[in-house]
């Protein structure tokens, strides 16, 4: 289905919706050529009779080519092809070798739980050389409940090292134009577990000649990073109510200065009743830093040192609209730091709690900060020093693997 947008000053939007982004893609082709200019592609909804049966649908809104010699406007811009980046060379040998290995530590944790019957694959009958020939898995007798949370994550990590293995091995998985795609996730910092993934599902029942097109094959990237990022939307407010929220994370990542930007945000922009809780004592002068905020803002600020006064304190601000919590960073491998915040978190009762991370720290230091503080039960992820770099793959990445929302 066709329908024609709305007009910026010579330039027309024409809006494409089918029920897949290649049938979409193909009819704007059609209309507009091979060289139009893609605005938007992204999920859509229709009606059906009387407002029922929804049908879920694909939108692409693009323009004609821009003619030669004519300046591009801001969304054409914006939205332009962007090239690809060359192909790197493969890494696809030691891929192999290391899934070999996993699929091997697998069967001997398999063995482990109880051993099945021998047969000539296991016993590595067939000629099989140099290559671990996989036993079929027999079901057990009286499987213990802990042995099969330990096969469900072999399964797992086989499965995800699979499509690695697809993705890295030439002419085994996706087609070789596509590769310099997968490098370019990896190249901004997205795991391989999660690139190798993105691009099995953008490629499955595709038209690979609608793929050869870098602005199809991105578009269909995006879809499916949107189908696994979530965002909490914010610290939502409600009327006649007052909503606490708490701030936790390592040292040095900026929960107090990002609490005080959120107070006068708030304030100033909401027109909300703000109040603070520092139980930062630790950190020398957080306590006058987070003062002098409070007084620039206008915003009343306790000090606590103990769960009991954490308590108090947020009896005393039960009548503002937001209170926002600041505590004190430690090591994400201090777990008993961790465990005095979950006690101090315990007499708080937030409503949330936003877990703070660098956005310029390595992907396997985040992994360790939200294992650690997987303890105080985190409901978000709060990213700050997004200035400070230029690889946000490791975010994404980072809020796949916890199931958690982008606060």
């Amino acid at each position: 289905m066709r329908e024609h947008g709305g007009t910026t000053m010579d330039q027309k939007f024409h809006t494409f919706r089918a029920p897949t982004l290649d049938e979409a893609y193909r009819e704007m082709r059609k209309q507009l050529g091979d060289d139009a200019v893609v605005v938007r592609t992204g999920p859509v909804r229709e009606s059906g009779i009387l407002g029922f049966l929804r049908r879920g649908r694909v939108e692409v809104i693009a323009s004609a080519p821009v003619p030669k010699g004519r300046p591009l406007s801001p969304a054409e811009r914006k939205y332009g092809t962007a090239s690809a980046p060359a192909e790197a060379p493969s890494s696809g040998e030691n891929t192999v070798a290391y899934f070999e290995q996993l699929v091997r530590d697998a069967q001997k944790r398999m063995a482990g739980a109880q051993p099945p019957p021998p047969t000539p694959a296991s016993t590595g009958a067939g000629g099989s050389q140099g290559r671990a020939a996989v036993a079929p898995v027999l079901p057990f007798k009286r499987p213990q409940e802990e042995d099969r949370d330990d096969i469900r994550r072999e399964v797992a990590q086989m499965r995800e090292m699979l499509q690695v293995l697809m993705a890295e091995t030439p002419g085994a998985g996706i087609p070789p134009e596509l590769v310099p795609h997968y490098r370019m996730l990896l190249d901004r910092g997205v795991s391989r577990n999660l690139a190798a993934g993105l691009m099995a599902y953008a490629t499955r029942g595709s038209d690979l000649d609608l793929l050869r097109d870098p602005r199809v094959f991105l578009e269909r990237l995006k879809l499916e990073i949107r189908k696994r990022v979530n965002v909490s939307g914010g610290i939502a407010l409600t009327g006649g109510t007052c909503r606490v929220a708490a701030f936790v994370g390592a040292t040095g990542v900026g929960k107090t200065t990002n609490l005080a930007k959120l107070a006068a945000y708030y304030t100033v922009r909401e027109r909300a009743r703000v109040g603070l809780i520092t139980a930062d004592t630790y950190r020398v002068g957080a306590p006058e830093q987070l003062r002098i905020y409070a007084n620039i803002i206008g915003v009343p600020l306790t000090v606590v040192n103990d769960p009991k006064e954490m308590a108090v304190a947020v009896r005393q601000h039960r009548d503002c609209d937001l209170v926002l919590v600041d505590t004190a960073g430690g090591s994400q491998f201090n777990m008993k730091q961790i465990l005095e915040l979950k006690e101090m978190l315990g007499a708080a009762q937030p409503d949330e709690v936003l877990l703070v991370l660098g956005a310029n720290t390595q992907l396997e230091e985040l992994r360790n900060v939200v294992t650690s503080f997987k303890a105080v039960n985190p409901g978000s992820l709060f990213f700050t020093k997004l200035d400070e770099t230029r690889r946000f793959g490791g975010l994404m990445s980072l809020a796949v693997e916890a199931a958690l929302p982008l606060s």
